[in-house]
């Protein structure tokens, strides 16, 4: 049965300090805390005596001691506080660090800046001929063309079996592969009508002038109004595994999926590389750029 709602579930790489204790007070239960918390309000507090009475603070005015000591267990309070995933806001100081400088925000993707940066996180070295993607970073990738069952004519019951599929799926992904769906706008894949048109063409065993007009008005039908001026929704699905081998795992998932049932991926077919290589031109090089060179190719 489909939930009303989900959380994050508890994480399988938790140490002791992740358990967490209820302390009571005259009586009444305060909110469960991990120990790792306590440990930090505790750490956090005997920091802020010691700062008070050994260093040089201690030679300061009441006043200025008193508002010291208010900032600081304003500090320990935040800090300590934990986010929705059960961590404390004290471990995200180090990335937060990370990303105070401006050239650690922003990478510069203009056409005359040094590519270096994004190359770095989005990277390709080569795509073999079965569509095998090496990305910069040592992953392996592999694009599907996907068809899902979700629609606004769904039945409840229809509705509930996918939720319940999806929710059963995620929970037994691999970690070490990337699930990326992919939305795109593109015009329409026509690469199996023009080689059919083209057999067609080679097989005619009379040459009539009449027929070999006629095919040229088909492939001037396809190539500049359908596969140029008409667009539709294309969903692909990336799996980039750290290791083949974590590639190839998602690929006996993603393949047992499709086999089990079709409530979640209807279909899936993989892209190979003079597929996949017209997709990744809509991030890579732009969805202008792709369609003149979709039509150059075509012409």
């Amino acid at each position: 049965m489909a939930k009303a709602s989900y959380k994050v579930p508890a994480s399988l790489n938790r140490s002791f300090l992740d358990y967490e204790i209820t302390l009571s007070k005259g009586g009444w239960a305060v909110r469960p805390s991990p120990i790792k918390q306590l440990l930090f309000f505790g750490g956090g507090v005997l920091a802020l005596l010691w700062l008070t009475t050994s260093t040089f603070i201690a030679s300061a005015s009441a006043v200025f001691i008193a508002l010291f000591v208010i900032w600081g267990l304003a500090v320990i309070i935040y800090f300590g506080g934990m986010t929705k995933t059960k961590e404390l806001r004290a471990m995200n100081v180090p990335a937060l660090l990370a990303y105070v400088p401006t050239r650690a925000r922003y990478v510069s993707t203009r056409r005359s800046s040094n590519p270096s940066d994004f190359s770095s996180l989005v990277g390709i070295d080569g795509i073999d001929k079965d569509g095998r993607i090496h990305f910069s970073d040592g992953g392996k990738g592999q694009i599907y063309l996907v068809v899902g069952s979700a629609s606004y004519l769904l039945f409840n019951e229809d509705r509930i079996g996918i939720l319940d599929r999806v929710d059963a799926f995620w929970r037994k992904v691999d970690t070490n592969c990337e699930w990326a769906v992919i939305t795109t706008k593109e015009p329409q894949r026509i690469y199996h009508q023009v080689a059919t048109l083209e057999r067609r063409n080679q097989a005619l065993e009379v040459r009539d002038p009449d027929l070999i007009e006629l095919q040229n008005e088909q492939y001037d039908i396809l190539t500049q109004h359908v596969g140029g001026k008409f667009t539709s929704i294309h969903q692909y699905l990336l799996l980039k595994g750290k290791s083949a081998e974590a590639l190839r795992r998602g690929h006996m998932m993603l393949q047992a999926e499709v086999e089990g049932s079709a409530l979640m991926i209807k279909d899936a077919t993989v892209l190979d590389r003079d597929e996949a290589e017209p997709m990744l031109r809509v991030f890579y090089q732009g969805i202008d750029d792709e369609l003149l060179s979709l039509k150059a190719s075509l012409s």
